[in-house]
């Protein structure tokens, strides 16, 4: 009795470490930060591996109009990931931060404070106040990504605002005019008459809109050729003709039949009145549901090849139609018959060039129709829909009018629609020489992940149009293009264009303003070539913000002006919207000017929806700040968020995800505490070499091999979430189910220099360290605080994880087959004992493992694994084992029980020949004490 009040605690080897079990990541992670930046991080990764092979990442620009949202937060520690693991791979990997600072959204901001728009505004005024806007969000975000975790050159990074980067956008463009790639004309663009501006394809939006479906006449006025038999047949007959854009009739110049199909001329009753009109054959049931007729009778069939050249009259304004073939005419819907408007349509457009038809376009800059239309002068193109109508109606031209429900393009910036628009543009040529074919040449010489990536942008480049380079804004790049005050013909002359090129070296884009055409023009000897007239006046447009940072592959990697950066990037990493976005504008002029596509691989992540799979919108009110979640959570949750989803798909995130991954960071977190505290009074001369270890720990050891092939595996891959896996599995199931549930009798109450506790403290070393260095590029700053501890032990360790390389597989770490296979039974023998104890210790039978007896079963297919019962108590975690053999060699089979024996006071096992109170190890133990 007298024993069991002795207290044994002290002599016990209980765990000790600095690694806290609570994390506190939000209150701690600001000073491991500053620790790391403090100690130049970034620069002494980049030392580490000077001069060897380089993997450059080239970091597609954030907008800097806003705070850093979530979306930011999944591209950038997306990229700390990859370049953190590469230079663990022995890579140098310079990273160079980048902004896009000019553009309409920083504009329309700019006017707001002002209160005034682009044509009363002080340029120079202006210019000034957009630059400290972009500078003071650049500002803001870069502090936001860098509280991510994310190491970076944060105090050189690129901004399309720099001098020398607006130099280099204007060096590309007069490239591109040396090699012929540029032209002007009137062709029509997407424009936004809110924003007064023509946009991108990528700057387009769609959403579903009502909009006015219209039948229309156009009475026949002049038969073609081949239809002169049918004069007295087809007299008072008219083309009937179906639109959605009842606004684009005043630009109308032609109508497109189909060359194959066969169309009708048809008698409809319509309110008791003939209407003679033609619709294609196929059609002519659905016109007469639309339209509302009580019966139609076909008069005349007529194939569609023959109504070439035929002559209508434009029922709104007084101007002949001409009859045209065009092989897009649908026969799913409508009449068969498609109004042809060349300014107001990209395929109208082609056809009005294949016929040499006007490009019509009456309409200013904010959409209203000009004084070629007098009747809807000063009326904007969406207003006048309901005015057309009516005219038509009391003409008797309309034959119906309904609302349709349909998708439409809208502005990304003012979320309105946008119109189809011809004036004078200047573009970059797609199928001039031969680029296009080039560029889907180069399309397959790029790895592209998904592979789904190469499909999606090679129909793209097959179809886009040629890209609309100039914008009629304010904050950009000015296009560096003079013309002639005479007669209008611009000057494109790359001499003149090299001299903008230094001047914007030295003073910036915003020198194009302070000085006069005759200033910039003086020390050449300039004449206008079709005039011959010498007084020229500047460019007012602005070059597409997305010409400003498709040209950063020149600009930033090619410049020689950012450290360490080459031409091609190994990696562009973006969102997959930027497969009709970025990855485009940087593939066009890096295959014009150099023949080569800019980047060796594309990787595209998903959107962010929330947890309802629903899109972020401020209209919602379901995004989520990631600064917010960092000062609840801490980065590293987020950080382990993202590693842990598979981001080529949509990406969900809530608080209630988030917090989901605290229980897998606390695992992770624990378990790496455990083996710290465990190994806490080891020195380096305590470490036992492979060859001497006991078996478990060597068949760690090889487990630990078999994770570090998968986890690299998951790294090389980009498949992150397979990386989390397998270190969670590894931590979970092997490393707390198994391997350190097994050890911890030995750790605690072993002498403090047994040969199985060094043995199992130098395996728990060795796997803890390549635990730390696998996760360091996923968990920063929890890996950076575990290293500390690390070190303690390992003295000549370098001074942060991120220095150090990535853990390789150990080729000593080898064990026989039938080793292997004795362990993976006593593995899987493990989870059914667990399984059969739990079921004690939710009946309150027991407290813990070391409480039970066990009876197993066994067939002789498991008779290797269990022939050794002083390792069996150890695994199973009990000391009170009775075997039986089964004379099934399949049967595998667990009994458990609570055990009879006494508890030994020191060490708590329920053992055989216990003596005053311990069992003879912790006697042997506590001899000395």
């Amino acid at each position: 009795m007298e024993n069991e009040k002795k207290d044994y605690s002290k002599t016990v080897n209980l765990p000790k470490t600095d690694f806290q079990m609570k994390a506190n990541l939000a209150q701690r992670e600001p000073d491991f930060l500053k620790e790391l930046y403090d100690a130049k991080i970034y620069e002494k990764m980049r030392a580490k591996n000077q001069g060897k092979k380089k993997f450059i990442l080239h970091d597609g620009p954030p907008y800097a109009n806003g705070n850093m949202h979530s979306g930011h937060a999944l591209n950038k520690i997306l990229k700390d990931f990859i370049l953190k693991y590469k230079n663990m791979k022995g890579f140098d990997t310079p990273y160079t931060p980048g902004w896009d600072c000019h553009g309409l959204p920083i504009e329309t901001q700019c006017l707001k404070e002002l209160k005034t728009d682009k044509h009363k505004v002080d340029k120079k005024v202006f210019r000034k106040q957009a630059s400290d806007f972009a500078k003071r969000f650049v500002s803001i975000q870069r502090e936001g990504f860098k509280r991510l975790g994310v190491f970076a050159d944060w105090e050189k990074p690129y901004l399309t605002l720099d001098y020398k980067y607006e130099a280099s956008i204007v060096k590309v463009f007069g490239e591109l005019v040396e090699k012929n790639y540029l032209f002007r004309k009137k062709k029509p663009v997407y424009w936004c008459s809110s924003c007064e501006t023509a946009l991108a394809d990528a700057e387009v939006e769609y959403a579903d809109v009502s909009s006015d479906s219209i039948f229309v006449k156009f009475k026949i006025v002049e038969l073609s050729d081949t239809l002169k038999d049918k004069q007295n047949l087809l007299k008072d007959y008219s083309v009937l003709i179906w639109t959605t854009t009842p606004w684009t009739l005043p630009s109308n110049v032609a109508l497109a039949f189909s060359p194959i199909a066969k169309y009708v001329a048809c008698e409809y009753m319509l309110n008791g009145k003939v209407e003679k009109i033609i619709v294609a054959k196929d059609l002519a049931e659905n016109v007469k549901t639309k339209i509302k007729a009580e019966s139609f009778t076909i008069k005349a069939e007529i194939d569609g090849k023959n109504l070439e050249y035929i002559k209508c009259q434009n029922p709104i304004v007084d101007r002949k139609s001409l009859g045209i073939l065009a092989d897009y005419v649908s026969m799913e819907d409508g009449s068969g018959i498609v109004h042809i408007a060349p300014g107001h349509g990209q395929e109208d457009y082609q056809a009005g060039l294949a016929y040499k038809l006007d490009i019509i376009s009456p309409l200013n800059d904010r959409g209203q129709f000009t004084k070629e239309v007098p009747e809807f002068e000063g009326i904007n193109v969406f207003k006048a829909n309901p005015l057309i109508i009516e005219k038509l109606t009391k003409e008797g031209t309309l034959l119906a009018s309904i609302k349709i429900n349909h998708s439409y393009p809208h502005c990304w910036r003012c979320k309105k629609p946008v119109i189809f628009r011809a004036t004078p543009q200047w573009f970059m040529g797609v199928d001039l020489h031969d680029l296009r074919n080039n560029l889907l040449k180069e399309i397959k010489n790029v790895n592209w992940v998904p592979k789904y990536g190469e499909s999606r942008i090679t129909g793209m480049i097959q179809t886009r149009p040629d890209w609309c380079l100039s914008r009629q804004r304010l904050w950009g790049v000015p296009l560096p293009i003079f013309y002639c005050k005479e007669c209008g013909e611009p000057i494109l002359d790359k001499k003149i264009i090299d001299k903008v090129v230094e001047e914007f070296k030295v003073h910036g884009a915003g020198i194009w303003y302070e000085k006069s055409a005759e200033d910039w023009l003086k020390s050449f000897d300039v004449q206008c070539p079709k005039c011959g007239k010498t007084e020229f006046k500047k460019e007012e447009d602005i070059l597409d913000v997305w010409f400003d940072s498709g040209v950063s592959s020149e600009a930033v990697l090619s410049s020689g002006n950012y450290d360490g950066l080459e031409f091609p990037a190994d990696l562009y990493l973006e969102g997959s919207d930027q497969h009709r976005g970025w990855f485009q504008s940087s593939l066009l002029p890096a295959v014009a000017i150099k023949g080569t596509a800019p980047y060796k691989t594309v990787l595209t992540h998903g959107f962010l929806v929330d947890g309802q799979g629903r899109k972020m919108s401020k209209s919602l009110g379901n995004g989520l700040d990631p600064l917010q979640i960092i000062n609840k959570y801490g980065a590293d949750i987020l950080r382990l968020w993202v590693a842990s989803c598979d981001y080529r798909e949509d990406v969900r995130i809530s608080d209630e995800i988030i917090k989901g991954h605290t229980d897998t960071y606390r695992k992770i977190r624990n378990t790496i505490r455990f083996m710290l505290g465990n190994i806490s009074d080891m020195k380096k001369e305590d470490i036992v070499k492979f060859a001497d270890m006991n078996e478990i720990d060597k068949y760690a050891l090889w487990t630990l091999n078999e994770v570090v092939k998968q986890a690299e595996a998951g790294f090389e891959n980009y498949e992150f979430h397979k990386t989390v896996k397998v270190i969670n599995d590894f931590c979970t199931v092997f490393l707390s189910g198994f391997y350190l549930d097994a050890l911890k009798d030995i750790l605690y109450c072993d002498k403090v220099n047994s040969k199985a506790r060094r043995s199992a403290q130098s395996a728990m070393l060795e796997i803890v360290t390549a635990l730390v260095e696998i996760m360091s590029p996923i968990l920063t700053f929890t890996m950076h605080e575990a290293w500390k501890e690390i070190k303690k032990i390992k003295q000549d360790l370098p001074e942060f994880v991120t220095l150090v390389d990535f853990p390789k597989s150990n080729e000593e770490y080898k064990l026989e087959k039938d080793v292997l296979a004795k362990w993976e039974t006593l593995v899987r023998i493990k989870q059914q004992v667990l399984a059969e104890t739990e079921k004690l210790r939710k009946e309150k039978i027991i407290g813990s493992n070391l409480e039970a007896s066990l009876t197993i079963k066994y067939g002789s297919n498991f008779a290797q694994a269990l022939n050794d019962i002083d390792l069996i108590n150890i695994v199973f975690g009990s000391w009170d084992i009775k075997l039986e053999k089964s004379n099934n060699a399949e049967e595998i089979s667990v009994v458990a029980g609570k055990s009879g024996f006494e508890k030994c006071q020191r060490c708590w096992r329920h053992i055989d020949h216990i003596e005053n109170g311990l069992c003879k190890r912790c006697a042997d133990a506590t001899t000395s004490l």
